[in-house]
């Protein structure tokens, strides 16, 4: 019975333990951090930005202070062996993985407009502030991209591949991330299995260059480009832009109220960007064997 739950040759929890108790440790954390804010705010905040980056900034604290615990005290590793040793190249990553997710808004806002699938109403700035809402949106994006990928990339990737290999380990994980924005408002099927494809992207980021700086400068670039910057849905989510638009067209096509991750229009950007990336990787880190 004792192992079901323990490896005994690696002195530590068997794998899929250890996801299930460092799960329920940052969900538990997070979540009375929110309590906490709320208490200290007066009650829920009002919906929009101030009270996503409550819910956002509580868990993102969460996972990054129960990181290094996990990493200690569950799978007997270092925090850095997850992708996270910091240095000139970590920056240059995280760089280029926002400036390249800027380009991929870019050119699906661009293929969109030119089938005259989404026409620009007007900005933002005429009737309202404008640079404290931008500043806190790309702090709320950043914050999202840094616990996402710390979570799902991260500890959540390693474990898995410890545990099932790592094609099966891949697998599993793109799946897992699909099925989890599937809950997002406005997700549909389609979106749903979009999400997987980007799920591999972000996964793919870390298996070419062996650190997660990449993938989060995508993740960080990829919500705050395609939501404030160019005023469609991100995930679904999201409540200032900075262009106010309009979409035309069947869902499928513009991506309706979910935003450019359930169109089939972005599908040929990603695999663009796969080969991008695989340039960068090689670019910057010749020692390391292709995949």
């Amino acid at each position: 019975m004792k192992k079901i739950f323990w490896n005994t040759d690696e002195y530590r929890l068997r794998a899929g333990w250890r996801i299930v108790v460092f799960f329920f440790a940052v969900s538990s954390l997070g979540l009375g951090l929110i309590y906490l804010a709320q208490s200290i705010l007066g009650g829920r905040p009002a919906p929009g930005l101030g009270r996503e980056l409550v819910m956002v900034g509580a868990v993102a604290i969460a996972a990054t202070a129960l990181l290094p615990v996990g990493r200690r005290l569950l799978d007997r590793r270092s925090t850095v062996s997850l992708g996270l040793h910091f240095d000139r190249l970590a920056v240059k990553d995280l760089a280029f993985g926002w400036l390249l997710s800027g380009a991929m808004a870019g050119a699906f806002f661009l293929i969109l407009f030119l089938l005259g699938g989404v026409t620009i109403n007007g900005s933002a700035g005429k009737n309202g502030p404008l640079v404290a809402p931008l500043i806190l949106s790309f702090g709320l994006y950043v914050l999202v991209g840094w616990w996402e990928e710390l979570f799902f990339r991260g500890y959540i990737f390693d474990n898995l591949r410890d545990g099932l290999g790592l094609v099966a380990a891949t697998v599993v994980s793109c799946l897992m991330y699909g099925v989890v924005h599937s809950t997002n408002p406005n997700a549909t099927i389609l979106s749903t299995l979009i999400i997987v494809g980007f799920g591999f992207l972000r996964l793919y980021g870390l298996l070419s260059t062996r650190q997660l700086w990449l993938s989060m400068g995508m993740h960080m670039g990829w919500n705050f480009f395609q939501g404030p910057i160019f005023g469609f849905a991100a995930s679904g989510q999201g409540s200032f832009k900075l262009l106010t638009i309009e979409l035309s067209g069947p869902g499928w096509l513009t991506g309706g109220d979910f935003g450019p991750e359930g169109s089939l229009l972005v599908l040929p950007i990603l695999g663009v960007s796969l080969l991008v990336m695989r340039w960068w990787a090689k670019r910057t880190r010749p020692d390391i064997h292709s995949i």
